[in-house]
């Protein structure tokens, strides 16, 4: 070594020795409790707040240069309720001082005890800390400071542990009335250096009054740092949350993390791997890997699995109970999937869903929120939709309430069509399923293709198979223009009714082939224009059916049998067949007319007209009967003076609720007309008449005043009538 070398270490260990001989002599003959006054006076000529200290401050130097202290307290500024703003009950910071002269940083224990911190602003938006802040001034760095800065060497940071308890902080904002403390705030860390893996556990009691919530929050782990402080990673990390209030779904509620992560942040990047979240009964695995946090290349992919669970357990226990038509409905959900995305995109690849007995699996995109293009596909197995309605009761329930909606919220203007949005949006969607039930009845091969672009969306087709018949359609929404067209065209063919009334009904309530077209076209974006402007045309056919429950000719027969005083036929088949009903009818303005229904069977002849006011949703329309043919061998002889004998009904009033009723004036002229011998007055031999089909169909033979007889048969009739439609 040189002599030069000799003398430069020479002289820096004696500076060294010098500077801690005189720290030492400082802490020797210095008591730094004779200046608590004199700081406190500073504090109080300088802020207006009173620094108090509650007990004595003790200085050390040599190996460690620290602070201890104990209750310190800094007064709140005047007109805010806490009277601190600040305080604590004892505290102990300390470094060691030679590895400071080589730029390293050696903390001992940091400990704090009973810190409280009152953060608050009034209802004028005043904070209790602007009095301490000053005009902040502007930094103006150059590029060589930048420069030096960048060739700083690494923070080399070590700790002998962290250990705060019962800490509290409080926001307490009167401005917008709201409320958030960390109250009972326990934090311990191991001691830790850079590279080295060190344990904490933090346990937190949260309070907030908007929303209202009190939590209980418990997190411990093992975390490392880099020597450069921009990564983090984290093993074993445990967060359990068990919450309270009326944010809380269903009140209270337990939610549960596990899973071990990295987090870059130089490069503003996370992966996070064996991720596991419990709550109300559910399970969620999965792992995410992401970067580009702090930038517009943002990307992100990962799994999530969610194994097999009681749905209809966890929304009850969420207070989001439901109540399903099959009990076992929703007792077994489960899912899994693959997800990636960047900044503004997202995608699901591989979706699969497990609900109860049905299979469903998927894949779904989004990109541009600007200016969404979705693409969406989903294929499902077998879907019964009526497990997951609601009881019958409710659904009975539901109908009386919405029967009860005020008739101003029901010609309230609502927009049908987003216009906006479908002015934007690319779509792309498929739906294919191999079978859905829904009211029972049994649709397979279901298929939707939903197009969107430029402002048109296009469903084409939406078709699917049912009792035997097919049914396609194909419907356009066109946005382009000041208000949105739309138009709809659908066919029916070959749809059996008996295999349909089986699967829906379980009973031979109906037959007949049928077959069913329309093709409609309105514009608008509320109902009242969609009504108003609705066009186009509609017609079905049924051929070679029956419907079950009466026998029309049973009732006439029994009806002629009371009028004349003749023998009542035994013919009583409980069906009334026909070989064909159609009908055609044309729309527009919202009033759709119909001038030829016809019924036809070897026995009988039907013709209808009116119309159907969309509009103001009311019937306006006429239907006459008339048994034809021979009636020999069709419940005796005397039925054939039936032939020829038509029987015309009103159908007037609300769509919802029409009076149908026997048109008596003109069923008593026919009547009159056809020679029949009524005792009485034309329209009280009617009543008679009416009354013995109302005998018929419910079965009574009872007596009855004549005013009340002709009152209710006619009513007996409407609803008979009624119920056929």
């Amino acid at each position: 070594m040189s002599k030069a070398a000799k003398i430069i270490i020479s002289t820096a260990v004696g500076l060294v020795v010098v500077v801690v001989a005189v720290m030492v002599l400082v802490t020797v003959f210095i008591d730094p409790n004779d200046y608590k006054e004199e700081i406190s006076k500073a504090v109080r000529d300088k802020t207006g707040r009173e620094l108090v200290f509650d007990g004595d401050l003790q200085l050390s130097v040599f190996p460690w240069i620290g602070v201890t202290t104990q209750g310190v307290s800094l007064s709140n500024a005047p007109g805010f309720a806490e009277k601190n703003m600040f305080s604590l009950k004892s505290a102990n910071v300390s470094v060691k001082l030679l590895p400071l002269i080589s730029g390293d940083i050696e903390l001992r224990n940091i400990e704090v005890a009973e810190l409280q911190l009152f953060l608050m602003r009034n209802k004028k938006g005043v904070t209790n800390w602007d009095d301490l802040t000053g005009e902040p001034k502007a930094s103006k760095v150059s590029k060589e400071e930048n420069t030096a800065e960048k060739g700083k060497k690494e923070l080399n940071l070590s700790v002998g542990g962290i250990n705060i308890q019962n800490a509290k902080v409080v926001w307490d904002d009167r401005m917008k009335n709201v409320r958030h403390a960390v109250n009972d705030c326990d934090i311990t860390v191991d001691e830790f250096a850079p590279d080295s893996p060190f344990k904490f556990n933090i346990h937190v009691e949260f309070s907030s009054t908007e929303p209202e919530i009190n939590a209980d929050i418990t997190t411990y782990g093992q975390a490392e740092v880099s020597s450069d402080f921009k990564q983090l990673s984290v093993k074993g990390l445990s967060v359990v949350v068990d919450a309270t209030g009326q944010a809380v779904p269903g009140g209270k509620g337990q939610v549960k993390l596990s899973g071990d992560a990295v987090v870059d942040m130089l490069k503003g990047g996370a992966d996070v791997a064996g991720l596991v979240v419990e709550a109300y009964g559910m399970k969620a695995e999965g792992s995410l890997n992401a970067s580009g946090f702090e930038s517009k290349s943002l990307s992100f992919s990962g799994d999530i699995n969610v194994p097999g669970f009681n749905l209809k357990s966890t929304l009850d226990q969420m207070g989001m109970a439901v109540k399903t038509a099959d009990s076992k409905a929703l007792n077994s959900v489960g899912m899994n999937f693959n997800f990636a995305g960047t900044s503004n995109s997202a995608e699901i690849k591989d979706l699969l869903i497990n609900l109860d007995e049905t299979t469903i699996k998927g894949f779904f995109s989004f990109a541009d929120p600007e200016r969404p293009n979705i693409v969406a596909q989903v294929n499902v197995d077998k879907l019964n939709l009526d497990r997951y309605l609601p009881p019958a009761e409710e659904k009975k329930a539901e109908n009386k309430n919405a029967k009860e909606v005020k008739p101003e919220a029901a010609k309230a203007k609502q927009e049908l069509l987003p216009v906006d949005l479908l002015r934007k949006l690319t779509l792309k969607a498929d739906l294919n399923a191999k079978q859905l039930i829904a009211g029972k009845a049994k649709l397979n091969d279901v298929v939707v293709r939903m197009r969107a672009k430029g402002g048109v969306l296009t469903v084409k087709p939406a078709s699917l198979n049912a009792a035997k018949g097919a049914f396609t359609s194909r419907a356009m929404v066109d946005v382009r223009g000041r208000k949105p067209v739309m138009s709809v065209a659908a066919s029916l063919t070959g749809l059996d009714g008996a295999v349909l009334s089986q699967e829906m009904t379980g009973k031979d309530s109906f037959s007949g082939r049928m077959n069913f077209n329309t093709d409609l076209k309105t514009s608008g974006n509320d109902m009242k224009a969609v009504y108003a402007n609705l066009g186009g045309n509609l017609g079905f056919k049924v051929s070679d059916g029956y419907v079950s429950g009466f026998d029309i000719l049973y009732l006439a027969g029994d009806a002629f049998s009371i009028l004349t005083g003749g023998a009542l036929g035994k013919r009583d088949s409980k069906r009334t067949e026909f070989g064909e009903v159609s009908a055609t009818a044309t729309i527009k303005k919202g009033v759709a007319v119909n001038k030829n229904l016809l019924l036809q069977s070897p026995l009988l002849r039907g013709a209808g007209k009116g119309t159907l006011d969309l509009n103001t949703m009311t019937i306006d329309y006429g239907l006459d009967t008339k048994i034809v043919g021979s009636l020999e061998g069709q419940g005796g002889k005397g039925m054939k003076d039936l032939v020829g004998l038509t029987v015309p009904v009103t159908i007037k009033g609300t769509v919802a609720d029409p009076e149908i009723m026997v048109d008596l004036p003109r069923f008593a002229t026919i009547l009159a007309g056809s020679g029949f011998h009524i005792a009485g007055s034309v329209i009280e031999g009617v009543g008679d008449v009416i009354q013995g089909i109302g005998n018929t169909i419910t079965g009574r033979k009872g007596s009855k005043t004549k005013t009340d007889e002709k009152d209710n048969s006619v009513q007996k009739l409407g609803g008979v009538i009624k119920n056929l439609f």
